[in-house]
């Protein structure tokens, strides 16, 4: 998945939920683990594949955890929700994700950078647009009565 769904996916999933209705613990939690395991293996090549260990719900949870200490229950909360959303996401598209790193040994290998562009990858990332830009709309409606951060 690319970023427009993970985020899309994640904005649904805290919303139907319940968990949150701002958008920055969606964003954050949708995001975060790509940025995290993408920039170790191809910036700074300190990990073998682009889902390593921040692709775990070990990782999960220890950030949701900081991220509680730091910003709130409420926020932690809905932040670890999407991050989630954002390893099941990576599994229904791709069908690899390492949710038992590290106490279970996978063979991973380099994936270059690439930006698949299939027809139901473009019809994935459109749907993505069209639920964040509907989301934002409703969000804006409510961001007076709920403020971003703690």
């Amino acid at each position: 998945m690319l970023p427009t769904a993970h985020i899309a996916s994640a904005l649904l999933f805290n919303r139907v939920t319940g968990l949150d209705r701002g958008m920055s613990p969606a964003v954050m939690g949708a995001l975060v683990p790509d940025a995290i395991d993408k920039t170790l293996a191809w910036v700074i090549q300190a990990v073998p594949a682009a889902r390593h260990i921040a692709h775990t719900p070990l990782a999960a949870v220890l950030l949701s955890t900081g991220a509680s200490a730091v910003l709130g229950r409420r926020w932690a909360t809905a932040f670890g929700a999407a991050y989630l959303v954002h390893l099941v996401g990576d599994l229904w598209h791709d069908g690899h994700v390492p949710w038992l790193m590290p106490f279970k040994n996978y063979d991973v290998r380099g994936e270059p950078w690439r930006v698949e562009l299939s027809a139901d990858t473009l019809l994935l990332e459109a749907a993505g647009a069209a639920t964040i830009a509907l989301l934002a709309g409703r969000a804006d409606d409510t961001a007076k009565a709920t403020p971003l951060l703690p």
